[in-house]
Protein backbone atom coordinates (compact mmCIF):
# COMPACT_ATOMS: atom_id res chain seq x y z
CA UNK A 1 0.00 0.00 0.00
CA UNK A 2 1.44 3.43 -0.58
CA UNK A 3 0.26 6.31 1.83
CA UNK A 4 1.29 9.45 1.49
CA UNK A 5 3.28 11.16 4.92
CA UNK A 6 0.21 13.48 6.94
CA UNK A 7 0.23 16.82 6.08
CA UNK A 8 1.94 17.06 2.50
CA UNK A 9 0.50 18.99 -0.07
CA UNK A 10 0.95 20.01 -3.61
CA UNK A 11 -1.32 23.04 -4.19
CA UNK A 12 0.76 24.27 -6.75
CA UNK A 13 -0.71 21.40 -9.39
CA UNK A 14 -3.80 22.73 -8.88
CA UNK A 15 -3.00 25.53 -11.14
CA UNK A 16 -1.20 24.79 -13.53
CA UNK A 17 -1.80 25.80 -17.32
CA UNK A 18 -3.74 23.84 -20.29
CA UNK A 19 -6.33 22.15 -21.45
CA UNK A 20 -4.40 18.88 -22.76
CA UNK A 21 -5.36 15.60 -20.09
CA UNK A 22 -2.17 15.95 -18.85
CA UNK A 23 -2.37 19.05 -17.49
CA UNK A 24 -6.34 18.17 -16.09
CA UNK A 25 -5.15 15.36 -14.79
CA UNK A 26 -2.40 17.15 -12.88
CA UNK A 27 -4.92 19.81 -11.65
CA UNK A 28 -7.48 17.12 -10.68
CA UNK A 29 -5.48 15.19 -8.78
CA UNK A 30 -3.80 17.90 -6.70
CA UNK A 31 -7.51 19.09 -5.57
CA UNK A 32 -8.30 15.51 -4.65
CA UNK A 33 -5.09 15.36 -2.33
CA UNK A 34 -6.09 18.62 -0.90
CA UNK A 35 -9.71 17.33 -0.02
CA UNK A 36 -8.25 14.51 1.29
CA UNK A 37 -5.94 16.18 3.87
CA UNK A 38 -2.51 15.27 1.60
CA UNK A 39 -2.78 11.47 1.10
CA UNK A 40 -2.74 9.97 -1.82
CA UNK A 41 -6.21 9.02 -3.32
CA UNK A 42 -7.73 5.84 -4.21
CA UNK A 43 -9.31 4.94 -7.38
CA UNK A 44 -12.79 5.96 -6.39
CA UNK A 45 -11.36 9.28 -5.16
CA UNK A 46 -10.59 10.25 -8.68
CA UNK A 47 -14.09 10.07 -10.22
CA UNK A 48 -15.45 10.10 -13.79
CA UNK A 49 -16.95 13.49 -13.09
CA UNK A 50 -14.09 15.52 -12.02
CA UNK A 51 -11.92 14.07 -15.11
CA UNK A 52 -15.03 13.74 -17.30
CA UNK A 53 -13.42 16.42 -19.97
CA UNK A 54 -10.02 14.03 -19.98
CA UNK A 55 -11.46 10.68 -20.00
CA UNK A 56 -10.31 9.76 -23.48
CA UNK A 57 -6.58 10.07 -22.97
CA UNK A 58 -6.52 8.39 -19.00
CA UNK A 59 -5.26 4.69 -18.62
CA UNK A 60 -5.31 3.25 -15.56
CA UNK A 61 -2.52 0.76 -14.59
CA UNK A 62 -0.95 -1.74 -11.89
CA UNK A 63 2.94 -1.90 -10.72
CA UNK A 64 4.35 -5.38 -9.94
CA UNK A 65 7.61 -5.08 -9.31
CA UNK A 66 10.21 -5.78 -10.80
CA UNK A 67 8.88 -6.04 -14.27
CA UNK A 68 5.32 -5.93 -14.43
CA UNK A 69 3.16 -2.44 -15.48
CA UNK A 70 -0.35 -3.90 -16.82
CA UNK A 71 -3.12 -1.72 -18.27
CA UNK A 72 -6.29 -1.90 -16.18
CA UNK A 73 -7.98 0.34 -18.76
CA UNK A 74 -7.08 2.36 -21.35
CA UNK A 75 -8.97 5.47 -22.78
CA UNK A 76 -10.36 5.28 -26.70
CA UNK A 77 -8.26 8.21 -27.61
CA UNK A 78 -5.10 6.71 -26.54
CA UNK A 79 -6.20 3.66 -28.35
CA UNK A 80 -7.02 5.47 -31.15
CA UNK A 81 -3.39 7.09 -31.70
CA UNK A 82 -1.70 3.60 -30.99
CA UNK A 83 -3.99 1.44 -33.43
CA UNK A 84 -4.29 -0.85 -30.93
CA UNK A 85 -6.05 -1.59 -27.81
CA UNK A 86 -3.57 -1.96 -24.84
CA UNK A 87 -6.12 -2.44 -22.21
CA UNK A 88 -4.60 -5.61 -20.45
CA UNK A 89 -1.27 -5.09 -22.35
CA UNK A 90 1.94 -5.03 -19.72
CA UNK A 91 4.18 -2.59 -21.05
CA UNK A 92 7.13 -4.49 -20.55
CA UNK A 93 6.66 -6.77 -23.19
CA UNK A 94 7.00 -3.83 -25.77
CA UNK A 95 10.09 -2.09 -24.17
CA UNK A 96 13.50 -2.99 -25.19
CA UNK A 97 15.39 -5.13 -22.99
CA UNK A 98 17.86 -2.83 -22.51
CA UNK A 99 15.54 -0.12 -21.42
CA UNK A 100 13.70 -2.93 -18.86
CA UNK A 101 15.88 -1.91 -15.79
CA UNK A 102 15.93 1.62 -15.87
CA UNK A 103 11.71 1.28 -16.76
CA UNK A 104 12.10 -1.14 -13.48
CA UNK A 105 13.94 1.84 -11.31
CA UNK A 106 11.40 4.02 -12.76
CA UNK A 107 8.13 3.05 -11.41
CA UNK A 108 9.89 1.57 -7.99
CA UNK A 109 10.71 5.58 -7.69
CA UNK A 110 6.61 6.39 -8.27
CA UNK A 111 5.25 3.85 -6.39
CA UNK A 112 7.82 3.66 -3.49
CA UNK A 113 9.03 7.04 -2.76
CA UNK A 114 6.18 8.57 -3.75
CA UNK A 115 6.08 10.78 -6.52
CA UNK A 116 4.45 11.37 -9.89
CA UNK A 117 6.70 10.12 -13.48
CA UNK A 118 7.01 11.49 -17.13
CA UNK A 119 7.85 9.97 -20.09
CA UNK A 120 8.21 10.98 -23.64
CA UNK A 121 8.92 8.78 -26.20
CA UNK A 122 9.32 7.78 -29.80
CA UNK A 123 6.51 5.48 -30.69
CA UNK A 124 6.33 3.75 -34.40
CA UNK A 125 2.88 2.77 -35.25
CA UNK A 126 2.24 0.06 -37.79
CA UNK A 127 5.19 0.70 -39.06
CA UNK A 128 5.14 3.91 -41.08
CA UNK A 129 3.98 6.57 -38.54
CA UNK A 130 5.68 8.03 -35.71
CA UNK A 131 4.97 10.58 -33.17
CA UNK A 132 5.90 11.89 -29.84
CA UNK A 133 3.79 9.89 -26.87
CA UNK A 134 4.10 11.93 -23.83
CA UNK A 135 2.83 9.90 -20.34
CA UNK A 136 2.37 11.03 -16.38
CA UNK A 137 2.15 8.19 -14.30
CA UNK A 138 0.17 9.00 -10.44
CA UNK A 139 0.68 6.49 -7.25
CA UNK A 140 -3.08 5.69 -5.75
CA UNK A 141 -3.64 4.08 -2.47
CA UNK A 142 -4.39 0.06 -2.70
CA UNK A 143 -3.87 -2.82 -1.28
CA UNK A 144 -2.06 -5.91 -1.85
CA UNK A 145 1.68 -5.88 -3.54
CA UNK A 146 0.64 -4.45 -6.73
CA UNK A 147 0.44 -0.28 -6.92
CA UNK A 148 -2.43 1.25 -9.00
CA UNK A 149 -1.77 4.16 -10.85
CA UNK A 150 -3.70 6.56 -12.80
CA UNK A 151 -1.69 8.25 -15.83
CA UNK A 152 -2.56 10.25 -19.10
CA UNK A 153 -0.81 11.06 -22.06
CA UNK A 154 -0.52 13.50 -25.32
CA UNK A 155 0.40 13.04 -28.59
CA UNK A 156 2.67 15.34 -30.44
CA UNK A 157 4.72 15.67 -33.75
CA UNK A 158 3.47 12.89 -36.01
CA UNK A 159 5.72 12.13 -39.17
CA UNK A 160 5.75 9.63 -41.62
CA UNK A 161 8.66 7.23 -41.89
CA UNK A 162 10.29 6.97 -45.36
CA UNK A 163 11.36 3.64 -44.79
CA UNK A 164 8.73 0.88 -42.62
CA UNK A 165 9.35 -0.19 -39.15
CA UNK A 166 8.97 -3.92 -38.24
CA UNK A 167 7.29 -3.33 -35.25
CA UNK A 168 5.29 -6.50 -34.57
CA UNK A 169 1.25 -6.54 -33.96
CA UNK A 170 1.41 -3.72 -31.87
CA UNK A 171 3.10 -0.18 -31.25
CA UNK A 172 6.89 -0.05 -30.73
CA UNK A 173 8.75 1.86 -28.08
CA UNK A 174 12.12 1.57 -29.41
CA UNK A 175 13.64 4.70 -29.32
CA UNK A 176 15.95 5.87 -26.35
CA UNK A 177 12.92 7.74 -23.59
CA UNK A 178 12.75 10.57 -21.41
CA UNK A 179 12.03 9.34 -17.68
CA UNK A 180 11.48 12.49 -15.15
CA UNK A 181 9.90 12.79 -11.64
CA UNK A 182 7.30 15.11 -10.74
CA UNK A 183 7.27 16.23 -7.08
CA UNK A 184 4.42 15.60 -5.27
CA UNK A 185 4.78 17.14 -2.00
CA UNK A 186 7.21 14.74 -1.14
CA UNK A 187 10.20 15.88 -2.46
CA UNK A 188 12.83 14.22 -4.69
CA UNK A 189 14.97 11.08 -5.00
CA UNK A 190 18.38 11.67 -5.77
CA UNK A 191 18.80 9.07 -8.45
CA UNK A 192 19.74 10.51 -12.18
CA UNK A 193 16.11 10.81 -13.30
CA UNK A 194 15.72 14.21 -14.49
CA UNK A 195 13.00 16.22 -12.37
CA UNK A 196 10.33 18.08 -14.04
CA UNK A 197 8.30 21.05 -13.82
CA UNK A 198 5.14 20.72 -13.79
CA UNK A 199 4.17 24.15 -15.38
CA UNK A 200 6.93 23.89 -18.12
CA UNK A 201 5.92 20.54 -19.01
CA UNK A 202 2.59 21.47 -19.65
CA UNK A 203 2.94 24.69 -21.24
CA UNK A 204 5.26 22.70 -23.68
CA UNK A 205 2.57 20.16 -24.44
CA UNK A 206 0.19 22.85 -24.35
CA UNK A 207 1.70 24.93 -26.89
CA UNK A 208 2.10 21.89 -29.65
CA UNK A 209 -0.95 19.63 -28.78
CA UNK A 210 -3.10 18.41 -31.61
CA UNK A 211 -2.08 15.15 -33.29
CA UNK A 212 -1.96 16.03 -37.44
CA UNK A 213 -2.71 12.93 -38.89
CA UNK A 214 -2.06 12.72 -42.76
CA UNK A 215 -4.93 11.04 -44.99
CA UNK A 216 -3.81 7.69 -45.06
CA UNK A 217 -3.21 7.48 -41.42
CA UNK A 218 -6.88 8.25 -40.28
CA UNK A 219 -7.76 5.99 -43.29
CA UNK A 220 -6.46 2.92 -40.51
CA UNK A 221 -8.31 4.34 -37.87
CA UNK A 222 -12.44 5.01 -36.40
CA UNK A 223 -13.67 7.92 -37.04
CA UNK A 224 -15.87 7.53 -33.88
CA UNK A 225 -12.96 7.47 -31.51
CA UNK A 226 -10.98 10.23 -33.24
CA UNK A 227 -10.49 13.01 -30.52
CA UNK A 228 -10.77 16.74 -30.41
CA UNK A 229 -8.02 18.92 -31.36
CA UNK A 230 -7.27 15.80 -34.25
CA UNK A 231 -6.72 16.84 -37.80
Amino acid sequence: MVVAAEGDRDEGLAGLPGDNAIARLLRGYAQVRESLGGRLPTRDDLGPERLRDALGWLFLAEWSPPTSIVVRLSGIHIDYVLRSNVTGVDFFDLYTPEARPTYSRFYDRIAGHPCGGYTRRAVVVGGHETFDYHSIYLPLTGAGTKVPIIGATAVTGFKRLSAPVDTGSGPYFGAPPLLGLIDLGHGMPDDGFEHMDPAALCSEIELSYGLRLDEDAQSTRSFTTRPPRTG
